[in-house]
């Protein structure tokens, strides 16, 4: 059972009613605008050269917030932790990257968010197949959830285009599942912004390898003043301020509710594209993306703990 976080001096006040519930709304919000964000982009760049750009800027400032943290002094890796590492940047950075970029490119932001935001699901398949027993509530979840995808993509049959792009959007949502169990034992042994640099270093070196050819043919003065501004805000805001301000509501509310937030994201994704880009929504689409929330929000309803009590 989640223990009840403790009030200190900080949550007193308006600040400590309310600042928890404000900064998980901000950071949904940060979260759902990226894939807005991204897309506007792409009318100025390719894919592949926002990529190269974003992880080489984002790679540098998380080596300097290491340095700065440790000092100069970087903490050493383990032998036995390299494949750890080779691993979760892979899959965390590259493959995940690939997948969002790619399949936002060829989709919508709503499409895109929500099916990215089915990682819940996919963990919960990779767990059941190393031997962990969800609760049974879960596997109904995931039944709610996988109808709901039925339906949602039933409505684009008729786009070719858009099922890659979503295809690719699965893709990235089973990488990121991976990502989340590979990561567990690099978060337990090492310190945040040594694991962040490490593993973001890892996953960043095969994903400009791979986008380099566009990174050289892209036009980078054509670029606007608001697409840089737009670059800027997708390397620092969704990543470290938004992480940041989480793990602070986290500490004062507890794991439990910041996790129902962040169901806010492919909504929130979904009135902005609607708002921006002027994206439609039909009875099908609007009825399996409901379908998709519902088995999220049932397969992270916790689990009742079981009775242990004994009649005396």
């Amino acid at each position: 059972m989640e223990e009840s976080p403790k009030p200190g001096r900080a949550d007193v006040g308006p600040l400590g009613a309310f600042g928890p519930e404000m900064a998980q709304f901000f950071v949904v919000s940060l979260w759902a605008s990226t894939f807005i964000v991204t897309k506007a982009i792409f009318a100025e760049m390719s894919p592949l050269a926002f990529a190269f750009i974003r992880f080489a800027l984002m790679t540098a400032l998380a080596f300097g917030i290491l340095a700065l943290r440790r000092r100069g002094r970087f903490p050493p890796i383990r032998r036995a932790d390299l494949l750890l590492f080779l691993a979760a940047g892979l899959t965390g950075y590259s493959l995940y990257q690939l997948g969002f970029v790619l399949g936002l490119d060829n989709t919508s932001p709503f499409s895109s968010s929500l099916l990215i935001a089915m990682v819940p699901f996919f963990t919960m398949v990779f767990l059941a197949l190393r031997g962990e027993r969800p609760p049974r509530h879960a596997w109904l979840g995931l039944a709610v959830g996988l109808v709901g995808v039925v339906i949602f993509l039933t409505d684009k049959l008729g786009s070719p285009g858009s099922l890659l792009g979503d295809a690719l959007s699965l893709g990235a949502a089973v990488s990121f599942a991976i990502y989340g169990l590979v990561n567990r034992p690099l978060v337990r042994d090492y310190p945040p912004e040594a694991y962040t640099a490490y593993a973001l270093l890892a996953g960043t070196i095969p994903l400009l390898v791979i986008s380099t050819p566009a990174a050289l043919t892209q036009n980078w003065g054509a670029i606007s003043a608001w697409g840089w501004v737009g670059i800027v805000y997708m390397v620092v805001l969704p990543v470290y301020v938004a992480y940041m301000l989480w793990n602070w509501a986290i500490a004062r509310r507890g794991a439990a509710a910041a996790t129902s937030f962040s169901l806010l994201v492919p909504i929130l994704s979904g009135i902005l594209s609607a708002l921006l880009f002027g994206e439609e929504f039909g009875i099908a689409k609007l009825l399996g993306a409901a379908c998709v929330l519902a088995g999220l929000l049932v397969i992270r309803y916790p689990a009742k703990p079981a009775n242990t009590s004994k009649a005396g």
